[in-house]
């Protein structure tokens, strides 16, 4: 009867930690949930990171059509060797006749005899430089000195406005020199310049101009100018003249644009925004990580919208002398969008062709502008929401009407402004006149008008910024989660651990115990 007693099966033959795994499954699950939630969420931010960064470039790039794109210009000398030029984006398309017949120079002057060696004593005194324009520089030594001594005084003092060496004129005889840091004929050393006080022979040299500062003078267009310098960047503006020798005759400096530079901005501009129509696609599509993002959907609409359509307004700045209008939409400059994926193309024929014939009217198209039917009343700034239209200003009693609707505004001197916190906050108007009936007509070119729907999203405060905040606080919520749900799973699984253990060592037992009862019972 005793041989009936068994527990075989039971103390061998269980997989433990397959239980315990099994026993885990539910808990572990919620684990895996939130984990997968977790990478979701990495994968959207990781999104809005590429988005950011794509409409970034069509941010700047748009930011740069205006000034830095269409507003790049070339200027050529008809002879480099009397004078060179550079035109930045104000600089006017324009031709000018220039003759040179005297460039600007600094003053030299030597101080005092040469010495035969630079660590000679030449004791102690003062030298006084007196400049043309009346200034004056004054330095005083006492002791034991050298010329070295003297030119690092010199230095030291008036770093900004002399510049003084030692050279050695001849083989052991060595020159104090002093220059002017500016040219000019006011700053021209004076002879009642003086040394005094220095040991004999040097003192004896006393202070002898060797080179006259003079100004820089030419003519541009027959108009005398002169100038103290011989770079000139307040004459024509948006141009730095650099003048170089005597002309000896007239010559011609041509400021015109740079159509290569121009027409490879444009194509960066279109590369940019097929970029950002790409990604938006890509990330808000089917199996994207944004799927369903109606603001981006949104945002892809308005680009488009902004290609397709023509630039609000424009008419009124590109009307042409026959009475006719010129170009109002990119589509007739040689900008195609593709029907099918929407993307932009650029027919560089047809582009240069506009360039050639209207430039005007193109950079109207991407850098906008105004008319005003009183020359002293000008449209100087925007720095909110952008405006295309008309603007009825009364400049007597600084009203502003737009679209019926009549405004008060504020004048600090010849400004005007409209109030804080308004529609049209951030318009600013310039008036030197009183004129009750001012018609300005505004253009929001579409570097603006890209630069503003994109800077929506990528600016400090923008949807994309406040979107992945919001995505870091989620996500910082699920970590949390997932400790807790980690912890709790590690602890059932030591607790399920130590309960089969102590299950094996009790089946342990019985086991040793069967096996003794079965010994008993062969006996």
């Amino acid at each position: 009867m005793a041989g009936d007693i068994s527990f075989s099966g039971i103390a061998s033959g269980l997989d433990t930690d397959l239980l315990i795994q099994s026993l885990l499954a539910t808990k572990q699950q919620r684990v895996t949930n939130v984990q997968s939630s977790i990478d979701e969420l990495s994968d959207q931010k990781n999104a809005l990171s590429d988005l950011k960064r794509v409409l970034g470039v069509l941010n700047t790039t748009a930011a740069d059509l205006g000034s830095e794109i269409l507003g790049n210009k070339t200027a050529e000398a008809s002879d480099s060797k009397y004078f060179t030029a550079t035109a930045d984006s104000d600089a006017s398309l324009a031709s000018y006749d220039i003759e040179i017949s005297n460039l600007a120079q600094k003053s030299v002057a030597t101080i005092g005899n040469t010495v035969a060696s630079t660590s000679e004593d030449i004791g102690a005194g003062t030298l006084t430089l007196n400049l043309a324009g009346g200034d004056s520089y004054s330095v005083n030594l006492t002791g034991s000195n050298t010329i070295l001594d003297l030119r690092d005084a010199l230095n030291d003092q008036y770093k900004e406005e002399l510049n003084a060496s030692v050279i050695e004129t001849s083989p052991g005889q060595y020159q104090l020199l002093v220059s002017t840091d500016n040219s000019g004929a006011d700053q021209n050393i004076l002879g009642t310049s003086s040394i005094s006080g220095f040991n004999s022979p040097f003192v004896d040299g006393g202070v002898a101009n060797t080179q006259t500062g003079e100004d820089a003078n030419f003519t541009l267009d027959g108009i005398a100018i002169t100038r103290t310098s011989n770079e000139v960047t307040d004459l024509i503006e948006g141009v730095t003249l650099n003048l170089k020798a005597e002309t000896t005759g007239v010559e011609t400096l041509t400021i015109d644009k740079n159509q290569e530079e121009i027409v490879a901005g444009l194509q960066e501009f279109v590369g940019a925004y097929n970029d950002a129509l790409s990604l938006i696609e890509d990330v808000s599509g089917s199996e994207g990580a944004l799927v369903g993002d109606s603001s981006l959907r949104s945002l892809r609409s308005q680009l488009q919208s902004l290609i397709s359509g023509g630039v609000s307004n424009v008419d009124t700045l590109n009307q042409r002398d026959d009475g006719t209008t010129g170009y109002t939409a990119l589509s007739q400059i040689g900008f195609k969008t593709d029907r099918l994926t929407g993307k932009l193309s650029v027919d560089t024929e047809k582009l240069n062709e506009a360039l050639d014939e209207n430039f005007a009217e193109v950079e109207n198209l991407f850098k906008g502008g105004y008319t005003s039917t009183n020359s002293n009343v000008q449209f100087t700034a925007n720095t909110g929401i952008g405006f295309s239209g008309q603007v009825l200003l009364d400049t007597q009693n600084d009203t502003a009407t737009i679209d019926g609707q009549v405004y008060n505004l504020n004048r600090n001197g010849d400004t005007l402004t409209f109030a804080e916190g308004t529609t049209y906050d951030g318009m600013v108007f310039y008036s030197t006149v009183a004129d009750t009936n001012v018609v300005l007509e505004i253009t929001q070119g579409l570097g603006s008008s890209f630069e503003e729907r994109t800077d929506e999203f990528v600016s400090f405060s923008g949807i994309l910024n406040d979107r992945t905040q919001a995505l870091d606080d989620q996500e910082d919520r699920l970590n949390e989660q997932l400790d807790n749900f980690r912890s709790i799973v590690e602890n059932e699984r030591q607790r399920l651990t130590i309960v089969f253990a102590k299950a094996e060592q009790s089946m342990s037992e019985l086991q040793s115990m069967q096996n003794s009862l079965a010994a008993l019972s062969i006996q």
